[in-house]
């Protein structure tokens, strides 16, 4: 099965919190691919940044956070982002975000998705926003540390 994942998912594999386990099990399965936008990158820095001033990490965990994501990240599948998707989560953007509060960097993920998505994807995400938006395309869903729907 392929497995996209939303950067909200991915920075769980890397930093020990509610859901971590879930996704450590679906990132070390070999029977997944792995598949993140290009998009995460700059995500996971910018999400680790945040737990540093929230003081949910201390500087040595963000770190060694940093340091696995950069060894682990050549594993992963990589989605570029281009202007076709831009221009998919300009679509995304102008038809979900007043019913379902679709954000923009969440519509360039989203859209990532959609590009590649075919019968056996899933995508991994824990905004419950998101994990609803996505839904509403009748894709697979793998909501990460929420409530299942």
């Amino acid at each position: 099965m392929n497995l996209f994942f939303d950067t909200s998912a991915l920075v769980k594999y890397f930093h020990i919190e509610a859901g971590s386990q879930q996704v450590i099990d679906l990132i070390e399965d070999s029977a997944h691919q792995i598949w993140v936008s290009d998009l995460a990158r700059v995500e996971f820095i910018s999400a680790l940044y945040r737990k540093l001033r929230r003081g949910d990490v201390d500087e040595a965990q963000l770190q060694e956070a940093l340091a696995g994501f950069d060894v682990e990240w050549s594993r992963f599948n990589i989605h570029p982002l281009n202007e076709v998707v831009v221009a998919e989560a300009d679509g995304l953007l102008r038809q979900k975000a007043g019913t379902y509060r679709l954000r923009a960097l969440d519509a360039l993920q989203f859209a990532s998705f959609r590009l590649l998505a075919e019968q056996d994807w899933a995508f991994v995400v824990a905004d419950e926003l998101l994990a609803d938006t996505v839904a509403s395309d009748s894709f697979a869903v793998v909501r990460v540390a929420l409530p299942s729907v």
